[in-house]
């Protein structure tokens, strides 16, 4: 048999040439893959809302996004200063820490009922004798998270202030890693109270609202600037801009603005006077107690 291998090389060459021509074309066409990063900060119950909010943000712009949900506030960080997460929805406590180790910076900031600041609400059963957080003497109480601010950081800096070390003041505390899962436990009576983020709890009235007529809020303390969108300190600029636009645009759309409506956000805007400094002053103030 004959084999006219000048003819064959020159086939083998052609595939090979066609077959990185597909391939470079794929690869330039292949999308750039974003990962939003979510905490304990949002509703979990909302999980299909922020799955629409993933199409959305596919929507407005040639992203590939991703959701990735952390165990902890802590891991969050871990994921946004490893390039792991690209933008992330972050609680005010966890940002102040990226910006102390320059590993994240402001995109958007939620702006909730006309305001850009929210409060930690302090909240127990109606049928319990508790009128303010001083009164959980021997009491067991939920925390959210170790660096929430609403969830941990306001109320431990509101017992230092009154001289209180909470691991000799309360009976137990524990923490349950989702403002959600702290009123339910209010509800259900395996704590006696709870602190939460005042959005969250909002939320949760109005997707709960025989549950929470069990609930009363006895004490508010802040308010505080409302927590951000962040993004990654090493993100490119132009993705910045364009996730940046994207949030910035979404009641300005119609898919966009009903999602907003059913995470009970009015809209997001510029990062721009937005004070994180005395969440920062009580973070040092703990960390000096500890």
């Amino acid at each position: 048999m004959f084999f006219d291998m000048q003819n064959l090389t020159s086939k083998v060459k052609f595939l090979t040439i066609t077959l990185m021509l597909c391939f470079l074309s794929l690869n330039a066409s292949a999308k750039e893959k974003i990962i939003l990063g979510l905490t304990g900060t949002v509703f979990k119950d909302d999980l299909k809302n922020f799955m629409d909010w993933e199409k959305y943000l596919e929507q407005q712009s040639d992203f590939d996004v991703e959701i990735l949900f952390s165990k902890n506030y802590e891991e969050m960080n871990t994921f946004i200063k490893d390039k792991r997460v690209d933008i992330a929805y972050v609680c005010n406590s966890s940002y102040t820490k990226l910006k102390q180790e320059g590993a994240g910076k402001l995109l958007a900031i939620p702006i909730v009922d006309g305001s850009d600041q929210y409060y930690s609400f302090i909240i127990t059963k109606k049928t319990n004798p508790y009128n303010s957080l001083l009164d959980f003497k021997d009491a067991i109480f939920a925390f959210t998270d170790p660096q929430s601010n609403s969830g941990s950081i306001a109320p431990r800096y509101f017992l230092l202030s009154n001289d209180i070390n909470m691991s000799a003041f309360f009976r137990s505390f524990l923490y349950t890693y989702e403002h959600g899962e702290s009123i339910k436990a209010v509800i259900e009576g395996f704590v006696d109270g709870a602190s939460v983020d005042s959005i969250v709890y909002t939320r949760f009235t109005e997707k709960y609202p025989k549950a929470i007529q069990e609930i009363k809020v006895i004490q508010v303390l802040g308010p505080y600037a409302n927590s951000p969108i962040v993004a990654r300190s090493t993100i490119a600029s132009k993705t910045f801009q364009t996730l940046q636009k994207a949030f910035l645009n979404m009641h300005e759309d119609a898919y966009g603005k009903t999602i907003l409506n059913k995470l009970s956000l009015d809209r997001f805007d510029t990062p721009s006077t937005q004070d994180y400094s005395n969440v920062a002053d009580m973070l040092k103030t703990i960390e000096d107690a500890e």
